[in-house]
Formats: C-alpha cells, sequence, structure tokens
C-alpha cells in the first residue's frame, strides 16, 4: 500500500516575523518523578574522549558540546572512566602532576579520571519509582555531582542515562550540597603535605 493512502500532508503556513525562542526554564519539586530530570542516554547523545587526550584539549570539546562531564574510552573503544570539568579544573590535575612529577599540560584523562570500577550506580528499575528527591538525597549522602544509572539486558549491563546535581540544584532551586569543596581542600592538603 502506498504511503500517500495511509497518510496525509501537514498544513504549511508562511510567518510574517521571526518567531521567539523558547525560554528552557525548568522547575521542578522533590516530589516529581526521577525520571522527568534523567538524562536518558538512549534519547540524548553522550560526549566521549580518549583517555590518551589532554586535559586543555578536553575542556575545549566540553565547551563546544555544552557539556560539563564526558565519558572516557580506552584504546578499543570501551569505557574506561569518566571526568567532570570539576574534575579537570580542580585540585586533582594539581595533585596528579604533583605526585607524578609532571607538567599540568602533560596530564591525560587516564590520569584524571574517575575510573569505571570507582563508578557508584543505581539500576534503572529503581530510578522508576524513585523521586526527585531520592535523587537528590542520594546525591548528596554520597557526595556525587553525576549518578549513573545502568540497566540489564539479557545479562549484560548498559549505561542507561545520568542524573546530574547541576541540573537537579537549578531544577529545584536548592543546593544539594552544602559545601563539596571542604573535603577536598582537606584531602589536597594532606597529599602535598606529604
Amino acid at each position: 500500500m502506498p504511503l500517500a493512502n495511509r497518510f496525509k500532508p501537514l498544513s504549511l503556513m508562511s510567518l510574517s516575523h521571526a518567531p521567539h525562542l523558547p525560554q528552557v526554564a525548568r522547575t521542578a519539586e522533590p516530589h516529581h518523578p526521577a525520571l522527568s530530570l534523567l538524562t536518558d542516554l538512549h534519547q540524548s547523545p553522550c560526549v566521549v574522549a580518549r583517555s590518551s587526550d589532554g586535559i586543555e584539549q578536553t575542556l575545549h570539546l566540553m565547551m563546544r558540546a555544552g557539556v560539563r562531564m564526558v565519558f572516557v574510552s580506552g584504546v578499543d573503544g570501551a569505557l574506561v572512566g569518566m571526568v567532570s570539568a570539576e574534575d579537570i579544573q580542580g585540585e586533582r590535575p594539581v595533585v596528579r602532576a604533583s605526585s607524578q612529577q609532571v607538567l599540568m599540560h602533560e596530564l591525560t584523562l587516564a590520569d584524571v579520571m574517575v575510573p569505571v570500577g570507582a563508578w557508584d550506580v543505581v539500576d534503572m528499575g529503581q530510578v522508576r519509582t524513585a523521586r526527585l528527591g531520592d535523587i537528590a538525597e542520594t546525591l548528596h549522602e554520597h557526595n556525587l555531582r553525576y549518578l549513573l544509572v545502568t540497566q540489564t539486558k539479557n545479562g549484560q549491563t548498559y549505561l542507561r542515562g545520568l542524573f546530574s546535581a547541576r541540573r537537579l540544584e537549578m531544577a529545584m532551586r536548592q543546593p544539594i550540597h552544602a559545601d563539596l569543596h571542604s573535603r577536598t581542600f582537606a584531602e589536597l592538603e594532606s597529599v602535598l603535605a606529604h
């Protein structure tokens, strides 16, 4: 059966003046479903950098893509870690450069990323019934800026999506973490003292 017999074209119209762009002002409440702010990787492409990429190169990639976190792949293309703008611009590169006795621009993502083995994840089954307040409390309790969501299909674990603390804070108009840096600066001081 030809398409013309099953579908009909929509009516088109002309514009007399330029339309306004929508204002994205996503607000949410803690009792709203968690899925409302999940970045679903089935719907949104994720940005991936190579573990051999430099820090500055990755910051430029993040700026061009409009993201604050990228996944990191190894030589074979498999995921080996993730790195956020906070990781790259924070104390982690300073600590690594000092401990490895190299210059900052010599560091690669392999030096500063959070490896897959250190990820804390939550299963999609829990997320389906969770509320945004549950996600915010999980981020707060575990001092996370990103909560990764996995899903198991046919015995294989897949990365399904993620929650960003920043996105939740903006939508709910309240901070999740009172002071993320107090602990990390103490850690930095401890490392530099040795």
